[in-house]
């Protein structure tokens, strides 16, 4: 994470004013330093999201230990890789868990319950054929948006990302993830451009026409927005998401009955029993388009029951 990420996680709803912010974050950052919990890289990074470049901070392997006497999973993690191009994707995914963050903080009812990265979220997979970026738990009043996180660089082609999706098809009918999950989640993919979103958006479609029988009956689906869209004025949880498989931009959070336009919700929802009733019915949203029958709009068309 950069130091514009911190001020994020920090101050995000303060009333806290920017230069306060700046220099309340370096103290914090300078005694961890000097307790050599935390470490920066040699040299400024601007990373993905843009904006002025900054110094990336990272744990050290005293940090982990730390972190392991809260939770044992971090006292055996194993320091990642510090190559240029895993910061850059470690900084973008960082991007998106704060724009979650700040959608949950400036929506009354919302919380970012969970967010696992991708060694966390490669035992609840239960495949090494594909390790998402993180597991998402972004819960409402009324629902549970639950999403794998893919972050894309648009350094590779379309075909090696269409790749991937054949192994999220293959690892979803493997079976292996329900120890560990509930339902399979949706797959959200981010990418610097929407012209980048539609591309894969694209190529995902070309598979999912190949496994036409299997999603038909299948809870599988993948959205891709772009990042400047993430962190714009709607957040995450505006119409800002491309579906494969139909036309036009999608929620994740379903429209209110009296809304004047209708929004297609995109997500796995797992409302609890103490919570507010669900919003709107699949029935009334948008059809999916004609040669993909794959939705996730309610429990009931979750893992084929």
């Amino acid at each position: 994470m950069n130091t514009a990420h911190l001020e994020e996680f920090l101050f995000s709803g303060t009333s806290v004013n920017p230069r306060s912010r700046q220099v309340t974050t370096a103290r914090v950052l300078g005694r961890l330093r000097r307790r050599g919990l935390v470490a920066s890289t040699q040299r400024l990074v601007g990373g993905p999201g843009g904006g002025s470049a900054r110094l990336v901070y990272h744990l050290t392997e005293a940090g982990y230990r730390v972190l392991g006497t809260l939770d044992p999973a971090f006292g055996r993690r194993r320091l990642p890789p510090r190559s240029s191009l895993f910061i850059e994707h470690t900084l973008m995914t960082a991007d998106v868990a704060v724009a979650f963050h700040r959608a949950a903080r400036t929506h009354r009812g919302h919380a970012v319950s969970e967010w696992e990265p991708d060694w966390q979220v490669a035992d609840r997979v239960g495949s090494s054929v594909v390790v998402p970026d993180a597991h998402l738990v972004y819960a409402t009043e009324g629902s549970e948006i639950d999403a794998f996180i893919e972050v894309d660089l648009g350094s590779e082609r379309p075909s090696r990302f269409a790749r991937k999706i054949c192994g999220y098809v293959e690892v979803y009918r493997a079976g292996s993830w329900r120890t560990e999950l509930p339902s399979w989640p949706l797959v959200l993919t981010i990418t610097p451009t929407v012209s980048r979103a539609t591309a894969l958006r694209r190529a995902t479609e070309d598979v999912l026409r190949l496994q036409d029988q299997l999603i038909a009956a299948s809870p599988l689906e993948f959205d891709f927005g772009a990042l400047p869209d993430v962190q714009g004025p709607n957040g995450p949880l505006g119409e800002i998401w491309q579906v494969a498989g139909r036309a036009g931009r999608y929620s994740l959070i379903p429209t209110p009955p009296n809304a004047m336009r209708p929004t297609a919700i995109v997500a796995n929802e797992r409302p609890e029993p103490s919570r507010a009733p669900r919003l709107p019915s699949p029935a009334a949203r948008p059809a999916v388009k004609e040669g993909y029958g794959h939705s996730n709009l309610s429990n009931g068309t979750r893992d084929g029951t």
